[in-house]
């Protein structure tokens, strides 16, 4: 943790020097991180990893304070009220609600989003470039124009479709109508600007999927966007078996690793590279930057993996531009 280190970090976030503040971690114990929600094991490993990278040594110079908190729905409030009684040095935050819960608590603690949707419209921050408050982080959705980018990837790869159906399934209370509402409006566009219809169908949990798939079945798509909601972590190779039925072109925007089959196509922001920045910010907020000045950073990649075995089994032939775009094929 030298100081070339802690300013080629900063720097990469494009931060000037003149933006520390005076109050450095103190040296005689380690930076206490708290979790909101708990990482999953390979997550949680990432960002340790990062972490090391930049001269972090577990145990030494930082530790991880578990919330004991996973995959929250209504539990968002008593996790936020239980990590903050805890006085971490920083909170890492997996969304944007989570931001605004800790940050409804606490205007002193730093607050690090990994990942997250639209922060400013959600008032979290004041503005992408100058958060202007104690949350900065990473957005994998403002201003990245992901929805109408899946929708595309869509068309491209069967130029006959008309139809997609979206499986909508970032609600309340662990998603805000202030970010899911641009995410509509975009979509929207993408139709209005392919001249396709998009058809947007919620559901609020596991107790509501079965009547959102009888509403998508009846709509008759020729494409489904599934979006990758925790909540339907269990789900998903049921979401999958739905669309194999049906024989229907996939997308996700991000990738499902666990599931079988997966779908044809994911596009999204590799997890690995969030943690990854993640982890500069801490670092920065660990050595007196910030977190009002520290910009909230855009993907700097998003990774397309195209699903040739069940492309394969579905006959739905993909075109070379696809390939030639594609980061991973599955063979």
């Amino acid at each position: 943790m030298n100081r070339r280190g802690t300013l080629v970090a900063i720097l990469a976030l494009g931060i000037a020097p003149a933006t520390l503040v005076v109050q450095a971690q103190p040296k005689n114990r380690p930076f206490r991180i708290g979790l909101l929600p708990d990482l999953i094991p390979i997550s949680r490993k990432q960002f340790v990893d990062a972490l090391s990278n930049l001269g972090w040594i577990e145990g030494r110079d930082h530790v991880i304070v578990p919330s004991g908190f996973r995959r929250l729905g209504t539990e968002i409030e008593p996790a936020a009220r239980h990590i903050v009684s805890l006085k971490p040095d920083a909170i890492l935050v997996a969304g944007t609600s989570y931001a605004i819960a800790a940050q409804r608590l606490t205007s002193t603690i730093p607050i690090v989003m990994w990942a997250s949707g639209y922060p400013v419209e959600a008032g979290v921050a004041n503005s992408l470039a100058r958060p202007g408050r104690n949350v900065t982080g990473n957005t994998a959705v403002a201003g990245t124009g992901i929805w109408g980018k899946l929708v595309q990837l869509l068309r491209d790869t069967k130029p006959t479709i008309k139809r997609v159906g979206v499986l909508w399934t970032y609600t309340p209370p662990l998603y805000v109508l202030e970010e899911i509402e641009p995410c509509h409006r975009e979509l929207a566009e993408a139709a209005r600007v392919m001249k396709l219809t998009v058809d947007i169908v919620t559901a609020d949990g596991p107790d509501h999927l079965s009547a959102a798939l009888a509403r998508l079945d009846a709509l008759r798509p020729d494409a489904l966007l599934f979006t990758s909601d925790s909540r339907l972590y269990e789900a998903r190779s049921l979401l999958m078996q739905f669309a194999v039925d049906r024989r229907l072109p996939t997308i996700a925007e991000f990738r499902w690793r666990t599931t079988e089959p997966q779908p044809l196509l994911s596009y999204a922001p590799p997890a690995a590279d969030l943690l990854k920045g993640a982890a500069a910010y801490v670092h920065a907020i660990g050595k007196g930057a910030n977190p009002a000045e520290m910009p909230i950073q855009l993907p700097s990649r998003f990774e397309l993996e195209v699903n040739l075995k069940l492309a394969k089994a579905l006959n739905i032939p993909i075109p070379q531009s696809i390939l030639l775009r594609a980061d991973a094929l599955i063979e």
